[in-house]
């Protein structure tokens, strides 16, 4: 793991940052893939958790969860808006004729949510949530206006998903609920003008402000 600010931690899942973890304070953040939950137990250990918190219902942040929650017993945190989804293991697709294949490929075993999170709700470290939807229904990120970082799950990425080139992206929007909503979130979340960001997909962004304003700004 990585401190990339006071007691927040970045976790690489796979090669190039292409799948991202964090740990804020004793919460682990995002599960990544099945296949990620023993690296991601691997570096807590040692280490007092207590919570596995969900930025969104999407195989690449839940998938790992089930092996997760069960090697470490950890409630899970689902925000409000994808709880039931995070249940299910059946993610909100977009509509269209890929909708079977996508509603297949990214299916992932349901977890109990032991808590709903909410815009505001404190979360751990001094960070709260702040609600991003439109990429999935109720996506959220965590905040923290102290010194200003931000875990903004998949509102940008930074790299290209299908090149891994590093730059700031909006998600497809072959796997983004309401991408029109999404940019909104991400509007949002650049007016916070967060310093250090961490992103599901890509490197942490730091001196971020000015890169997400003209980012949205443009888009």
């Amino acid at each position: 793991m990585i401190e990339i600010a006071p007691d927040v931690f970045h976790l690489p899942l796979v090669p190039r940052n292409g799948i991202n973890a964090y740990v804020i304070g004793d919460v682990i953040v995002d599960a990544g893939l099945a296949s990620s939950a023993k690296k991601i137990v691997k570096a807590v250990e040692g280490r007092d958790v207590r919570a596995l918190a969900i930025t969104h219902a999407h195989v690449d942040h839940v998938g790992g969860g089930r092996r997760l929650v069960d090697a470490l017993e950890l409630p899970v945190w689902a925000p409000a808006g994808d709880a039931d989804d995070v249940r299910t293991g059946e993610p909100a697709v977009k509509p269209g004729p890929l909708k079977p294949v996508m509603a297949f490929a990214g299916g992932f075993d349901g977890l109990e949510v032991a808590r709903e999170l909410r815009e505001g709700d404190e979360v751990a470290a001094g960070f709260v949530v702040v609600e991003l939807p439109g990429h999935s229904p109720g996506q959220v990120g965590f905040w923290r206006a102290s010194d200003r970082v931000l875990l903004a799950g998949d509102v940008f990425t930074n790299m290209h998903l299908l090149t891994t080139v590093v730059g700031l992206h909006l998600p497809p929007a072959l796997v983004t609920i309401d991408p029109a909503r999404n940019l909104e979130s991400a509007r949002k979340a650049a007016a916070l003008e967060p310093e250090v960001v961490g992103f599901g997909h890509g490197p942490v962004l730091r001196g971020a402000a000015p890169k997400l304003a003209a980012f949205v700004a443009a888009s």
